[in-house]
């Protein structure tokens, strides 16, 4: 059935479909004939037949035997949208086999990390019966942001000194610290929130990111998961109080091509944080890990506190949006990102001002700091909140 070059694409379709009625060729010869390509099976075909004869019918009893050019154009037009359409179903079908092949991995991913978790010696906690008992009505909350784990870096000033070296390592010695800090400031409290509110990796988001890692984001995201599991446990040994940890995600957390804005907001490395205390400190009575969250509400001693990276600049306005979403009132927010530490008042709640936290970062100025002209050493925001008073007690650990 191939095309004479006398005749125009109609005359050929003529052809072709008369050539069907015939039983001459069968279904899907003729929709290859006629659009180079098989893209049905047969019971579609026999109804997109049935359709052409209708077309042709009508095209004899309006005495059309030939196109004129404008008609031809249409034709081909039509033709063309075809060959397009053919082509959008080819691209859907890859996709949604690469969808397929994703989530095999990311499952076989999950299933491998699990198993590599339960492989690890467990951790030992202090039991129910060593838990401090002595009772104050009162609560510590222990706020930590921007790690970027995974930099390397060095900061020198004016005359050469080192202003700021960050790694791995430093990173580790600047939370050991701040566990002695804590200790020497032997505050009575019944038990503690620990928020870690997002940055925790480095991750790779502009060119600058890719010049401060050494290794793998994903090799990173494992050693800090375990870091973070040891060093809980043992605050808790330190402080023999039951501890609650709330994790919040952070725009350096989020997977998302180099550059590129974040698309998939859901895609985000601290999950894989959370998932990891959880199996790891499954057998610690007295710890408990929140479910992830981008934003949490948590009511402390009556207060209620949102905890969020931060991205937005204007957090009073954030904050009453939340207020609207969730239906409740927030007495306070807390956020990190900016990488210095300040409180603003925006109102009175019940227990006091109505404020909004930012949290310093443990990783302290950076080189995109240093560009943006934005310096504050690395610190962590610690506070006690009273069952009768709301807060009553807050400092900023320098570390």
């Amino acid at each position: 059935m191939e095309r004479l070059k006398s005749e125009n694409y109609l005359e050929y379709v003529e052809r072709v479909n008369q050539a069907l009625l015939n039983h001459h060729i069968n279904y899907q010869e003729w929709c290859s004939s006629i659009i180079g390509d098989s893209l049905y099976g047969d019971e579609s075909l026999r109804r997109c037949s049935l359709f052409f004869n209708k077309f042709f019918d009508i095209l004899k009893n309006e005495g059309i035997s030939k196109l004129d050019k404008e008609s031809l154009l249409k034709m081909e037009k039509i033709k063309s949208d075809l060959e397009i359409e053919k082509l959008k179903i080819r691209q859907k079908n890859l996709e949604t086999q690469e969808l397929y092949r994703w989530q095999s991995k990311n499952e076989l991913f999950q299933d491998r990390i699990v198993e590599a978790i339960n492989n690890l010696k467990p951790l030992d906690s202090p039991k129910f019966d060593f838990i401090n008992q002595v009772k104050s009505d009162s609560t510590a909350l222990l706020c930590l942001s921007d790690f970027h784990a995974g930099s390397t870096y060095e900061i020198k000033g004016l005359y050469n000194e080192v202003v700021n070296k960050y790694d791995f390592d430093i990173m580790k010695s600047r939370l050991w610290e701040l566990l002695r800090k804590i200790e020497d400031d032997d505050l009575i409290y019944d038990d503690m929130v620990i928020a870690i509110c997002g940055d925790c990796f480095e991750n790779i988001l502009r060119i600058s990111s890719l010049q401060k890692l050494r290794e793998p984001v994903i090799d990173t995201v494992i050693k800090f998961s375990e870091f973070m599991a040891n060093w809980i446990i043992e605050v808790q040994q330190q402080l023999l109080i039951p501890i609650n940890i709330v994790t919040i995600g952070g725009n350096h957390d989020n997977i998302r091509p180099l550059n590129s804005k974040n698309q998939l907001e859901g895609e985000n490395l601290t999950k894989l944080v959370v998932e990891f205390l959880k199996l790891r400190l499954k057998d610690c009575e007295n710890i408990k890990v929140d479910d992830y969250t981008e934003v949490a509400v948590k009511t402390i001693r009556n207060v209620n506190i949102m905890f969020e990276h931060g991205e937005d600049k204007d957090l009073e306005t954030t904050m009453n949006y939340f207020e609207n979403l969730y239906n409740v009132t927030v007495d306070e927010i807390i956020a990190g990102h900016l990488h210095r530490p300040e409180t603003l008042t925006v109102g009175i709640s019940e227990f006091g001002d109505k404020q909004i936290t930012r949290v310093g970062s443990i990783c302290g100025i950076d080189p995109y700091a240093k560009k943006i002209r934005k310096a504050a050493r690395p610190s962590a925001y610690f506070a006690i909140y009273d069952e009768n008073n709301g807060k009553t007690w807050s400092r900023n650990y320098y570390l």
